[in-house]
C-alpha cells in the first residue's frame, strides 16, 4: 500500500533521492522504487474552488430575487417553488454527475443552499413558530444523509457550522435547557470521519462542536456563584489534559494536541486567579496549590517538547508578574518588563524550536 504525502514533500523527497544519485549512493533503479512507494494526495482544487463560489453567489443571486419578490407570490406559488427549486437542482445534478461531477456537486451545493433557505421561508410563510435555532438543526440533519452519500469534506464542514450556531443559541437563551439531540448526532458524525478517511479539517472542527456541547454542559445547571461553579472549570480543563492520551489515528494527532493544550492552557490560567475559588469547597486560597501544580504539568509538557505549552507557560508568568508588581511599580516599567520577558521568551521558543522541539504545527 502506497504512503500518501503532499505534493511539496513529494518534490523535497525527490529532490534528495535526486542528490543520492548523482552522489553515487543509490542508483536509478533504487530511486524510482523507493519513489513507487509514495502517492500525492490532492491538495486544493482550483477549479473546485471556482465552481463552490460561483454555486455560494448563484444560490445567494437566486435567493435575492425570491426575496425581493416575495411579497407578490401568494402562499401556493410561494411553497410551489420552493419545492422545485430544491427538487429540480438536485434533479439536474443526478442526471448529470457521471459525466459531468464537478457541475453536479455545484448543483447539490446550490440545491442544499435552496433547502436551507426553504426551510426559513416555510417558517415564515405558515407562521410555525418554535425556536429560530431548530431551523439550523432541520437544515443540518436533512444535509447529512447527502454530504455521506457524496463522501463531501466541505458539505460536512458546513454543516458542522450549522450545528455550531444551533447549539451556540442555547449559550445565549437564558433557559436551562440541552441540546440533548446532539449527543445521538455527534457519534453519528465521528462515525462519517471514517468514509472520508478521517479529514483532518473535518475533525478539527467536530473536536469544537464536542468542546462546545461539553461547555454547555459545564455551565448550562451550575449557578456562577455555587460553590461547585469551579468544578465546571476543572471539567473543561480535564477534557483538554484527556484530549492529549486519547488514542486516535497518527494523521489525527497533531490537530488533538493542538486542541487539548489550547483548552487546558485557556482554563488553566483561568484556575489561577483565587476569584473563582472564593465560593468553592477549597476556598479562595486554593488557587495558589492549583497554580503550583499546573506549573509542574506545563513544565512536564515542556520537556516533552511541546513549544505550545512554552507559550502557555510564558501566559503564567507574565500573569502572576502583572498581579504581583501592577498596583507598586509605575506603569511603564511594568510593560517594559513585561515585554522583555516576552522576548526572552520568543528567543528561548525559537532555540527550542531549531533543536527539534515540536512545532504548533506538529502538537
Amino acid at each position: 500500500m502506497k504512503r500518501s504525502i503532499k505534493k511539496s514533500e513529494y518534490q523535497w523527497l525527490k529532490k534528495e533521492l535526486d542528490f543520492f544519485e548523482k552522489e553515487g549512493s543509490i542508483q536509478a533503479a533504487q530511486k524510482e522504487e523507493l519513489l513507487g512507494h509514495y502517492e500525492v494526495t490532492g491538495g486544493p482544487n482550483f477549479i473546485r474552488i471556482l465552481l463552490t463560489v460561483g454555486a455560494f453567489l448563484i444560490g445567494i443571486g437566486m435567493l435575492s430575487f425570491i426575496a425581493s419578490n416575495w411579497m407578490y407570490m401568494s402562499k401556493t406559488v410561494k411553497f410551489l417553488l420552493i419545492i422545485i427549486s430544491v427538487i429540480g437542482v438536485n434533479g439536474v445534478g443526478l442526471k448529470i454527475e457521471n459525466h459531468n461531477p464537478k457541475m453536479a456537486r455545484t448543483l447539490f451545493y446550490i440545491g442544499f443552499l435552496f433547502y436551507g433557505a426553504g426551510i426559513f421561508l416555510i417558517g415564515q410563510m405558515f407562521n410555525l413558530g418554535g425556536s429560530f435555532r431548530n431551523a439550523f438543526l432541520v437544515w443540518a440533519l436533512g444535509g447529512i444523509p447527502i454530504a455521506y452519500v457524496l463522501k463531501d469534506k466541505l458539505l460536512l464542514i458546513f454543516i458542522t457550522a450549522l450545528l455550531f450556531i444551533y447549539q451556540m443559541n442555547y449559550m445565549f437563551d437564558g433557559e436551562t435547557s440541552l441540546p440533548y439531540i446532539m449527543l445521538v448526532i455527534l457519534p453519528i458524525m465521528y462515525l462519517i470521519s471514517k468514509h472520508i478517511h478521517y479529514s483532518v479539517p473535518y475533525i478539527f472542527f467536530m473536536n469544537i462542536l464536542t468542546i462546545q456541547l461539553s461547555i454547555l454542559l459545564a455551565f448550562t445547571f451550575i449557578d456562577y456563584d455555587s460553590p461547585i461553579a469551579v468544578l465546571a472549570i476543572l471539567f473543561i480543563f480535564l477534557i483538554g489534559i484527556a484530549m492529549l492520551f486519547i488514542p486516535v489515528r497518527e494523521k489525527l494527532k497533531g490537530i488533538f494536541e493542538i486542541q487539548g493544550h489550547l483548552i487546558h492552557g485557556v482554563s488553566g490560567i483561568i484556575l489561577t486567579f483565587g476569584y473563582f475559588w472564593r465560593n468553592s469547597l477549597f476556598g479562595e486560597s486554593f488557587y495558589i496549590v492549583f497554580s503550583l501544580a499546573y506549573l509542574v504539568l506545563v513544565l512536564f509538557f515542556i520537556k516533552r517538547g511541546s513549544l505550545l505549552n512554552i507559550m502557555i507557560l510564558c501566559a503564567l508568568i507574565l500573569r502572576f508578574y502583572i498581579d504581583i508588581s501592577y498596583d507598586f511599580l509605575p506603569k511603564s516599567l511594568v510593560f517594559v518588563i513585561g515585554g522583555a520577558i516576552f522576548i526572552g521568551f520568543g528567543i528561548y521558543i525559537d532555540k527550542q524550536r531549531k533543536k527539534g522541539g515540536k512545532s504548533f504545527a506538529e502538537e
